[in-house]
């Protein structure tokens, strides 16, 4: 009685197990394909704007403030062209570089603007001096929300000297070292060959079809599972009938 006891005890584990491994990952796979939903309806509204040319920052921020990720944008705005990020780590056709963030002072708020990357000089000493412009000028990109890395320790000091070299964009950080508020996203600057700057921008992470590719890996997952779950239980049946005679 007691081994019949402890056989049905672990059939009873098991099957909780994969009852439970079977609904993480069949809500996973719907995860997944409200990822590829969300991301194909980004797509088309992004297209529908791009059609209808570039969306000023002030529509921008009427109409779009829930969903403004990758939207394009134009806007007037004054460079600060003393205070600027740059950026470390960014890479570039194998060579490592920096991201340059402005702050432009627009008539909708500060706005941190990315002008693209520009090489690291020869010592890691020695930031890269760029020339940037303070005069009003007309602007056109695309708005990028900054994701925070909370492992990341910035050690830029609060201080007035300029440029600040930081790890990441991080807008709390950045405020605090511009003592003033900036809107909640950065934009990234169209290419621009005379610029002086490169601007290779990927819009889209990852495309919704490769959301679907996962879903549809977790869902065959989830009935592998299953199925090994009813064989392996099959398999043990005869067996278990056989001992109880």
């Amino acid at each position: 009685m007691a081994v019949k006891n402890t056989k049905l005890h672990f059939s009873l584990i098991a099957s909780l197990v994969t009852f439970t491994a079977v609904v993480i990952m069949f809500a996973l796979g719907v995860w997944q394909l409200q990822r590829a939903q969300e991301k194909t309806e980004r797509l088309l509204s992004v297209k529908e704007a791009e059609s209808t040319g570039q969306t000023t920052l002030q529509n921008l921020l009427k109409k779009h403030s829930d969903n403004m990720l990758d939207m394009p944008v134009s806007m007037r705005g004054k460079a600060d062209n003393l205070r600027y990020f740059l950026v470390d780590n960014k890479i570039y056709q194998g060579r490592v570089g920096y991201h340059v963030l402005v702050p432009v002072n627009t008539q909708q708020g500060w706005l941190l603007v990315n002008f693209g990357w520009v090489a690291a000089m020869s010592s890691r000493n020695t930031l890269p001096t760029v020339k940037l412009h303070s005069d009003l000028t007309e602007y056109f990109g695309m708005v990028s929300i900054p994701i925070k890395n909370v492992m990341v320790q910035e050690t830029a000091k609060l201080d007035g000297d300029w440029p600040k070299l930081l790890q990441q964009v991080d807008l709390e950080i950045m405020q605090q070292h511009l003592q003033q508020s900036l809107l909640p996203f950065v934009v990234l600057l169209n290419q621009d060959s005379e610029s002086g700057f490169e601007r290779h921008w990927q819009r889209v992470v990852m495309p919704p079809e490769k959301h679907l590719a996962y879903a549809a890996q977790w869902f065959l997952l989830a009935i592998a599972a299953v199925v090994i779950f009813v064989v392996a239980h099959r398999k043990k049946q005869p067996r278990n009938t056989y001992e109880s005679r």
